[in-house]
């Protein structure tokens, strides 16, 4: 063999090496962007549960809210249209079973997840027990008020619901996250494998350019496809390094923070946000990086109040190094509200601001509870005004309002924040103080009734102000529920009522005394 043809020998079987490594190489790259696709049309699958999740939860508050509305009286809210809200609800909770489509008109697959499909399970379970127990309230409408027995197991049965349903959703909310960050890893290790495709054509190998411009097409539709995953979301969604810098940010946090481009990334987290923020925020990413483990948190924005969820999770290098941490950002400020707005409406008095019926028996059972676990006694106050009929009938009603609200405000300055401070009807008011003992009755009651005295001075209205106590004690040693306790108290309410009267030269509720000269 010539030293020619040895030459053109060896180039012809590097030019054959060359192209078989290119060749192995597309392959490659094209098997994981297949691959992508396969995992993307099963992560959609996520995006769809967390949308029927939502809407279950979201459906089943408003039935809650127009069932107990109903229950109390308000004639104004259809019982049908109510019933068909739960119906709609069972239907969502049985799809994740067994599947079916959601509100959205999205097929949902059944769950796989066998922790999942425990949880779903439960939660069917619950709705039956939900909708078995609201069957009863209608029937004893007119004894099933807030308070019964049967309200407590209600509200009970659908907490429990609620929370099931948000487990799932969070659940599949993380599950979304993890994709992510795979795909981004994905990404780049298609970016290096176009890399040397690129590199090779360049040495030579003109006979793979049109393979080597199918595949860049298929590349670049790839890449549009996770872009276009990233910016059509509702979620803020950011990368940054250790230093806080910006390395991508998704259009809806550009739109957040008023920018209309990519000059955000390169700059720092400090240049959009305040000091106290940036502080809080690099604890966390710090601390994202020293566990090596993903966290969440809740945060609202000084900028505009809004609350959010941020869920931040380590993204790690082929080495198994942090390189970043990613930032994705939920918008939670509607759901808060919803549950502030629900949280007042059934837990909170609208005259006075206190607790009411249903937010004093709820939170007193929690409080026996851990009165009975940790062995110690609790005191009960019961108060009533004096003749707030009185003051209606001398004064208008308008006048017994503001002699309620009074009593309120004093009955607030006399107790701690975080006593149980409610009022429980008309003029009835109660206070179950934590920590309280038996010596330190006494003192309270004797500022109470200095409370009433500086309040009748400092308002000088045209009748005084003043209130009938009584008062028991929660032992563990012989435990007695919130209704024998508020018996016991108004017993002992009435004998004070009736002591007075015996009383001579004091002043009663309601009657009128001298103008102040």
């Amino acid at each position: 063999m010539s030293k020619e043809d040895e030459s053109l020998h060896k180039k012809l079987w590097r030019w054959e090496t060359v192209s078989l490594a290119i060749l192995v190489l597309g392959m490659a790259s094209l098997g994981l962007i297949v691959g992508i696709n396969y995992v993307w049309e099963e992560e959609i699958q996520d995006f769809i549960v967390v949308d029927a999740a939502t809407d279950l939860r979201n459906d089943l508050t408003s039935f809650h809210l127009w069932f107990e509305e109903y229950i109390n009286g308000d004639d104004t809210i259809d019982p049908e249209k109510n019933r068909e809200l739960f119906v709609r609800v069972k239907k969502l909770a049985r799809a994740l079973l067994t599947g079916g489509k959601t509100q959205s008109g999205f097929v949902l697959r059944p769950l796989d997840d066998p922790q999942l499909r425990e949880k779903a399970a439960a939660l069917n379970t619950l709705l039956d027990s939900l909708e078995d127990r609201g069957v009863v309230r209608l029937r004893e409408k007119s004894v099933s008020r807030s308070g019964s027995p049967n309200d407590q197991a209600f509200d009970k049965i659908f907490g429990e619901i609620i929370s099931l349903a948000t487990e799932i959703e969070d659940s599949m909310e993380k599950d979304i996250v993890r994709s992510m960050h795979q795909f981004q890893r994905l990404y780049l290790v298609i970016l290096v494998v176009w890399a040397v495709i690129i590199s090779g054509t360049t040495v030579g190998v003109g006979a793979l350019s049109q393979r080597r411009r199918r595949s860049i097409h298929a590349l670049r539709e790839s890449q549009e496809m996770f872009q276009s995953l990233v910016n059509s979301t509702e979620d803020s969604i950011y990368l940054v390094d250790a230093e806080c810098n910006y390395l991508f940010v998704n259009k809806r946090h550009l739109n957040r923070l008023g920018l209309t481009d990519s000059s955000l990334t390169g700059r720092n987290y400090e240049d959009f946000h305040t000091p106290e923020e940036t502080a809080e925020f690099r604890k966390r990413i710090d601390r994202v990086i020293s566990t090596r483990e993903s966290a969440q948190y809740e945060h609202q924005s000084l900028r505009d109040g809004r609350h959010f969820l941020q869920t931040f999770s380590p993204v790690m290098d082929p080495d198994g190094r942090i390189s970043a941490v990613t930032v994705v950002s939920k918008n939670i400020s509607e759901r808060r509200q919803m549950e502030n707005d629900l949280r007042a409406l059934s837990l909170t008095d609208e005259l006075t601001g206190l607790y009411n019926r249903r937010g004093f028996f709820t939170l007193a059972a929690q409080q026996l509870k851990i009165a009975n676990r940790m062995n110690k006694k609790l005191c009960l106050l019961l108060a009533d005004l004096d003749d707030l009929k009185v003051i209606n009938d001398t004064f208008g009603h308008h006048e017994g309002d503001s002699a309620l609200v009074e009593t309120a405000n004093i009955l607030r300055e006399s107790f701690r924040e975080s006593d149980i401070i409610a009022r429980i009807g008309g003029d009835e008011f109660v206070v179950m103080p934590i920590e309280m003992t038996d010596d330190r009755a006494a003192m309270i009651l004797e500022r109470l009734n200095q409370g009433f005295e500086k309040g009748n001075e400092k308002n000088r209205l045209r009748y005084r102000i003043s209130i009938s106590t009584g008062i028991t004690m929660f032992d563990p040693a012989m435990p007695a529920a919130i209704e024998e306790m508020l018996k016991q108290a108004d017993d002992a309410m009435y004998e004070q009522k009736r002591l007075k009267k015996l009383g001579q030269g004091q002043p009663r509720n309601g009657l009128p005394q001298d103008e102040p000269s």
